[in-house]
């Protein structure tokens, strides 16, 4: 190198993210590799250590219902089958009341034929309004079953999908810092660069070299 050159700069890209003042990310480049860290704050730690204990907890117990569950389930569905009984009550019971009174009233008597007919009748729509509760009961009882599945696997989809996004926050944060270790690796080769030309030529303007490796480092950017 000539005596009236300029002497190379040594560096070590490195890159840090501060976020209120606080160190929060950031990335070392050495001849080994590079290397990253990021530093969740206490709110941060503490929401994405609930939500992975969460899903670890939740996980194994996707499918299974507990007793307590199951009890529930078989307390909602005697509700249903009560609120369905009381309801036929309702319909036909009044029904056959007047029917009973009307015969009473007409032939003074409940044996006879009209009697017979009419509440074969009421007989059969009530046991087709049973039989309509018997099959509700089921379809109940299934749909409680799916709404609790469903309930579940959202809980813990949500759950997931937070970690995830905490996950994809940290490598969007360490690529910003790669990008700023980059741009300032790129700016230094540069000015080596022409600091070597200009060594080579005998001579150099030094602002010239920095304006010169600063617009090679930023182009890097804006590809």
């Amino acid at each position: 190198m000539s005596k009236s050159g300029k002497d190379y700069v040594y560096y070590n890209p490195s890159s840090s993210i501060k976020v209120n003042g606080q160190d929060k990310a950031g990335v070392n480049i050495t001849n080994t590799g590079t290397t990253g860290y990021y530093n969740m704050d206490a709110d941060e730690k503490k929401a994405y250590d609930y939500a992975s204990k969460e899903f670890a907890l939740n996980l194994p117990e996707l499918n299974v219902f507990s007793a307590d569950t199951q009890r529930d389930f078989d307390n909602q569905v005697q509700a249903f089958i009560n609120q369905g009984v009381d309801e036929i009550k309702d319909i036909y019971t009044p029904m056959l009341q007047d029917l009973q009174n009307d015969i009473a009233s007409r032939f003074g008597n409940l044996d006879n034929s009209v009697f017979m007919d009419n509440l074969s009748e009421i007989e059969d729509k009530r046991a087709e309004a049973v039989s309509d509760l018997a099959q509700s009961v089921q379809s109940y009882k299934q749909d409680l079953i799916n709404n609790e599945l469903a309930n579940r696997y959202e809980y813990l989809d949500y759950l997931n999908n937070y970690r995830r996004q905490i996950i994809s926050n940290i490598l969007n944060t360490l690529s910003t810092g790669q990008n700023l270790s980059n741009t300032a690796n790129s700016y230094y080769s540069s000015l080596n660069g022409i600091i070597s030309n200009s060594n080579n030529n005998n001579g150099f303007n030094f602002q010239n070299i920095i304006d010169s490796a600063l617009n090679t480092a930023l182009s890097t950017i804006r590809r």
